[in-house]
């Protein structure tokens, strides 16, 4: 896992981190990064591994090899359309943004730099274009319907709650840590048993479980 746990509560890889890390490298361990994050927000941070590794973005719905092959999955265009009215029939406050390979896109207004503690917000594009898009990752906050969404969607995709409950993040439905970890495992044919897992909040039982 990455924030909280490889990362510190100021958002850097400690000298100690860093040193642990490095040293299971020299032994011959294969490392993942594991995070919700987008890779533009945290591949700067992990070169100062200065190692191999393979990353784990979007909860799973993207993968890095170490080799710079990439596996994706993407939500369907359908289903985000049914989520944008099926959400703002019931939550016209709801603040609805994607995920597109690398890219953060929103129609709406909003002070997107306040809450999600960035430098800089989504990219502005025309609500046409934006449900035109098949996003890696769907974000909702400022909303109230949780539970609907999850009654509705839960067999659709992955429907994750996190920040204490502000944020909705979703991704495809065979998407996940877990299956992310797993493709990793059999690239490089380690078993189950071999595999040490490191992680700091709910969203991380999955890893765990597998």
């Amino acid at each position: 896992d990455l924030d909280g746990t490889l990362l510190n509560s100021q958002k850097t890889i400690s000298p100690k981190n860093r040193t642990a890390v490095r040293s299971l490298y020299k032994q011959g361990y294969k490392r993942v990064i594991a995070t919700a994050r987008p890779p533009r927000s945290i591949d700067e941070k992990l070169k100062t591994l200065e190692i191999e590794h393979d990353t784990i973005y979007y909860n799973g719905a993207m993968i890095r090899f170490a080799d710079g092959k990439i596996r994706s999955h993407v939500i369907k265009n359908s289903i985000l359309n049914e989520l944008y009215e099926f959400l703002y029939a019931r939550d016209k406050e709801a603040v609805l943004t994607i995920e597109e390979n690398d890219r953060w896109y929103t129609f709406q207004e909003y002070d997107f730099q306040k809450a999600f503690s960035v430098n800089a917000g989504p990219d502005k594009i025309t609500e046409k274009v934006f449900l035109e898009k098949s996003p890696n990752k769907i974000l909702i906050n400022n909303y109230r319907i949780s539970g609907e969404i999850r009654e509705r969607f839960g067999n659709k995709v992955n429907v994750i709650e996190t920040d204490s409950g502000s944020l909705l993040q979703i991704i495809a439905e065979e998407a996940s840590t877990e299956t992310g970890i797993k493709a990793i495992a059999e690239k490089y044919t380690v078993d189950k048993k071999d595999i040490y897992c490191f992680g700091d909040d709910h969203n991380d039982i999955g890893m765990f479980d597998y």
